[in-house]
């Protein structure tokens, strides 16, 4: 789309499905032009007691975590109701503060809550302790000496000693209580992994010697029996089939236990779009044959769905497009989706043409096992860009595969007939291909990414029957992403892509086959497709690609954020990245919306090398990051 392009109106209406509506707020409207208000009812509260309160700690690095801790701090604009209530809140503060000295390794600290300079607990429920008008509170921490834990001993009901170094306890560091809570189900979990479906922790004991300020652990863990798993039952299902689900499911009964088995069950069973949950029950206890019983319990989608939207935009003009989808046609959660769209309606550009697409897909999951899935698709299309304008038919068949919660493939067949004008290249084409892609994903979030990378390799061997041209297009991509605060908000994102186009010169490669660089998604300051070699001022695309780009993203609240990024690259005529052409780079900053399913994007780039007759600028609007 054009760099000036943006997206002033868009709607999906769904028709005959569960899944739940959204409204996206901005600055108090949502999206359909109302209002949007939001009311809290607030119960009054009997006989309020105002107060106020400080907190004093003897170490200064605690005092903002005690803060933190603290309701008599933290609640202090919600007065609770008469002189027992407040009582109640100091009493249940205590408690708390205490169990965060706990947490820090303070094992000999205090904590002293005084109301009107007496200790609560000597004061009368039926004092007013607010005669005054207001109560005063204070609140004296003393830590003590950071305790270290001596010696940590941990073992099985049958006597088998474990080393709790290795579950983060080990002599001589500060002797944290959370640290001794998350070593019992690091424990736990441990020994499930080895086969030990019923494994927990009978005995913890913890001894503070005041006189060593050391903390004595004491961890019994009783294994139970090694487990395979049992049966397993479907709970809920009516259209689609059980034995479908348990296919999907993979739990093989008589297999040795394995929890990550059933974390990837579930995985597969939400994948199919067919369910709006999918629970996954263990039997408490072992079956007479140590086997671990399995119960999943679906609750079913309503299989069609029905969606219709509008766009417009300032130089591509009016678009509508429309979608049907039957996510579960033969009872094994096959889907349908037939779409349609045209844009183009008004468009700003010297053509008149108007953009069509249709298309069917049809998905089978489970086809060769429950992590493929085979897809077929037919479509029929007129594109008219400022590169081409392109009429065309074609289908494909292919396969995906899921090696792994990290690791996925695709592989299809393809065959496309089209035909071309306004353009340099052969004006028909009949192209039978085999696109290959291969990603790797350790991305800690797919919308809002803090941490991880994304690799992605796609190789194509394509031939043109009515041509007689062979050429090979291949792609690699890699992102990684990396916080540089603790928060999470302060994020650097790096995307660097290259590709080249063998076999073939520019003019035999069909012009919707080669590289094209400049747009939202690629070299922003530049309009799509502008960032390349071009036949006067008609962008002709290239036989590589170059992409680089450094984005720094900030979360300013919970619903705003703010970019700043530099994009550099192109098209070149050479098969050879970066060769045959001209390098360009845009900056600009941007502004982003979160919403539930991702970032709402608004970016400014100013290209640094202007091309005669582009615009200085160009305005970006789009759904997700840009990368």
């Amino acid at each position: 789309m054009p760099a000036s392009t943006l997206i002033v109106a868009a709607a999906l209406i769904y028709v005959g499905t569960s899944l739940p509506a959204y409204s996206f707020d901005f600055f108090g409207f949502n999206l359909f032009g109302k209002k949007t208000e939001k009311e809290e009812v607030v119960e009054p509260v009997p006989d309020p007691v105002q107060y106020d309160v400080t907190l004093t700690v003897d170490d200064a690095d605690l005092k903002e975590r005690m803060d933190g801790v603290s309701i008599l701090v933290t609640d202090k604009d919600k007065p609770p109701s008469g002189t027992i209530g407040l009582l109640t809140r100091a009493r249940n503060d205590k408690r708390r503060l205490i169990a965060a000295l706990y947490a820090s390794a303070y094992y000999g600290g205090t904590v002293n809550v005084l109301i009107n300079g007496r200790p609560f607990e000597l004061i009368p429920i039926d004092t007013v302790v607010n005669r005054g008008g207001i109560a005063h509170v204070q609140i004296h921490i003393q830590t003590g000496p950071v305790f270290t834990f001596d010696k940590p001993q941990a073992r099985t009901t049958s006597g088998t000693a474990i080393d709790l170094s290795d579950f983060g306890i080990v002599a001589g560091e500060p002797a944290r209580s959370e640290l001794v809570v998350e070593a019992g189900r690091k424990l736990v979990s441990a020994w499930r992994d080895k086969g030990y479906a019923f494994a927990r922790v009978v005995d913890r004991e913890m001894t503070a010697d005041h006189k060593g300020d050391d903390l004595e652990v004491t961890v019994v863990l009783d294994t139970g029996p090694r487990a395979t798993f049992g049966a397993v039952t479907i709970v809920g299902a009516k259209n689609v089939d059980a034995d479908f689900i348990k296919k999907q499911a993979d739990i093989p009964a008589g297999a040795i236990y394995n929890p990550k088995r059933l974390t990837d069950a579930s995985k597969n069973l939400r994948g199919l779009g067919v369910f709006d949950s999918v629970v996954i029950v263990e039997a408490e206890k072992p079956g007479p044959d140590g086997s671990v019983a399995i119960s999943i319990e679906v609750s079913e989608r309503k299989p069609r769905t029905l969606g219709v939207g509008v766009t417009a935009a300032t130089e591509d003009g009016l678009g509508a497009e429309a979608f049907w989808t039957h996510r579960n046609l033969f009872g094994r959660a096959e889907s349908l989706k037939l779409e349609g769209a045209v844009s183009g309606i008004g468009r700003s550009t010297f053509s008149t043409s108007l953009d069509y697409n249709v298309a069917a897909t049809f998905r089978k999951p489970g086809f060769l096992g429950p992590t493929t899935t085979f897809v077929a698709r037919a479509e029929a299309e007129f594109q008219d860009t400022d590169a081409f304008n392109k009429k065309s038919v074609g289908g494909s068949v292919g396969l995906i595969k899921e090696f792994s919660d990290q690791m996925s493939g695709k592989i299809s067949l393809d065959a496309e007939y089209a035909r071309f004008t306004d353009t340099v290249g052969p004006p028909k084409t009949l192209i039978i291909s085999a696109p290959m892609e291969l990603t790797r994903d350790t991305r800690d979030n797919t919308a809002f990414p803090t941490s991880g990378y994304r690799m992605l390799l796609t190789a194509e061997p394509a031939y043109d029957i009515h041509n007689g041209n062979a050429f090979f297009k291949t792609m690699a991509a890699f992102s990684a992403y990396q916080a540089i605060d603790k928060s999470g908000d302060f994020v650097l994102a790096g995307r660097l892509a290259a590709g080249s186009i063998l076999g073939s010169n520019l003019s035999q490669v069909p012009a919707d086959r080669r590289f094209y660089a400049g747009g939202g998604g690629s070299i922003r300051g530049y309009a799509f497709q502008a960032a390349g070699p071009r036949s006067g001022t008609q962008p002709t695309g290239g036989l590589s690609l170059v992409e680089a780009t450094l984005e720094a993203r900030y979360k300013l609240t919970r619903s705003f954020g703010l970019a700043a990024f530099v994009d550099s690259g192109g098209a070149f005529t050479s098969s050879t990245p970066g060769k045959g052409g001209t390098w360009f780079t845009g900056v600009g900053a941007g502004i982003r919306y979160l919403t539930p399913v991702g970032a709402l994007r608004l970016d400014v780039g100013i290209p640094l090398k202007k091309i005669e007759g582009e615009r200085d600028f160009g305005i970006y609007l789009g759904l997700g990051q840009a990368f």
